[in-house]
């Protein structure tokens, strides 16, 4: 389920990402779940064991609804949290009005580091 993360005091949005395995039905069963941050994106700590480097971030979804003359009543999740920082962390997963722009950088930086690849190469 692909969702935009608020942080909790202030309601601004913070990232959209996916979070596999939610649905609506899930979060009518439990509104308070646990988002691992990957290890990969958190600062090296001096003699951190492999437990000590995953981090979690805890978010609360709260259904809200609100009615239109032209669609009735609709329910949505919102998904807060108070671990801004971390949040940031999460791989995020663009909205569709957003990916073409973010293709369109992805591809240039392809485009430069073969340059540069090249240009290593040549000398």
């Amino acid at each position: 389920m692909r969702v935009v993360i608020y942080d909790e005091e202030s309601l601004e949005p913070i990232t959209v990402c996916n979070l596999p395995g939610l649905s609506d039905r899930s979060l009518h069963e439990r509104k308070h779940w646990k988002v691992a941050v990957p290890r990969s994106l958190l600062p090296a700590r001096a003699g951190a064991s492999f437990g000590d480097a995953v981090e979690y971030i805890d978010v609360e979804f709260e259904q809200i609804s609100r009615v239109t003359l032209t669609h009735g009543e609709q329910t949505t999740w919102l998904c807060l949290t108070r671990a801004t920082e971390l949040a940031m962390l999460l791989t995020p997963d663009w909205l569709p009005g957003q990916l073409p722009a973010v293709q369109r950088l992805q591809n240039e930086n392809e485009r430069l580091a073969r340059l540069m690849e090249h240009a290593i190469s040549v000398e």
